[in-house]
């Protein structure tokens, strides 16, 4: 009995000291280091494909899969599948998970405002407005954060008449845009060459799709002269 808790007590200091527990290693280099495919050296750190195959968790309580140094709670360096699934609290529901293409980190998305959706979608409804024109409307949406698309739009007149020409002949289509300005994003509305019938003002209704910038990559400016010619081309855009 007194030769068997000697032992124990041998196993434990000898535990105690190392502090490292190595499965298929003899040479941890971690709290807990495990080697799949037990093919890492005996002295020294294991390369790149030899920890290709290892799972670590450090001191710190980090945990790497395929690096013994993770640099986040969690690190790997391979694909992740991740399966669908009931939410724990049984709503229905998801979330945006995205990665970033610096730092290679899964987070969940958001915006400074805390908003958590890829699209979102909303309708501005003008009313009253100078005959058909809208020079400049401010969203107030942060173009810095988010990329605003027109997606439809209708026109009303107050009359419900319809809209004359302004001057002889027709009047131009819709000219329907959004803009920047001062990091914000703006609307401008206007049937060029046109007038409400009997000076009544009208309504426009828009319908925008608003996307966090964190899922939109600018490929830039592409300028082209085309000499003169209706015809043209360019270079497929780098990036693409």
């Amino acid at each position: 009995m007194k030769k068997d808790i000697l032992l124990l007590l041998v196993f434990l200091v000898s535990f105690t000291a190392n502090s490292q527990i190595g499965i298929n290693t003899t040479n941890p280099q971690a709290i807990l280091h495990i080697d799949g495919a037990k093919d890492n050296p005996a002295t020294g750190a294991p390369s790149a494909i030899q920890q290709s195959n290892d799972l670590a968790v450090t001191s710190a309580g980090r945990v790497g899969i395929g690096t013994i140094i993770p640099t986040a709670q969690l690190q790997t360096t391979g694909n992740m599948i991740l399966g669908t699934t009931e939410l724990s609290d049984g709503t229905p529901g998801f979330g945006m998970i995205v990665r970033s293409n610096a730092t290679g980190e899964l987070r969940t998305a958001s915006s400074n405002n805390g908003n958590i959706f890829m699209f979102n979608s909303i309708t501005y409804q003008l009313n009253n407005v100078s005959g058909d024109y809208v020079n400049d409307f401010n969203t107030n949406i942060n173009s810095t954060q988010y990329t605003l698309i027109i997606v439809g739009n209708s026109f009303t007149p107050s009359d419900g008449i319809g809209l004359q020409n302004s001057n002889s002949g027709t009047f131009s289509p819709e000219n329907v845009f959004a803009f920047r300005a001062g990091n914000t994003w703006h609307l401008s509305l206007d049937y060029r060459g046109a007038n409400i019938t009997n000076s009544i003002n009208g309504s426009w209704t828009i319908q925008c799709i608003v996307i966090s910038n964190t899922f939109v990559n600018s490929l830039g400016t592409i300028t082209s002269n085309a000499g003169g010619s209706a015809n043209g081309s360019a270079a497929s855009p780098a990036g693409l």
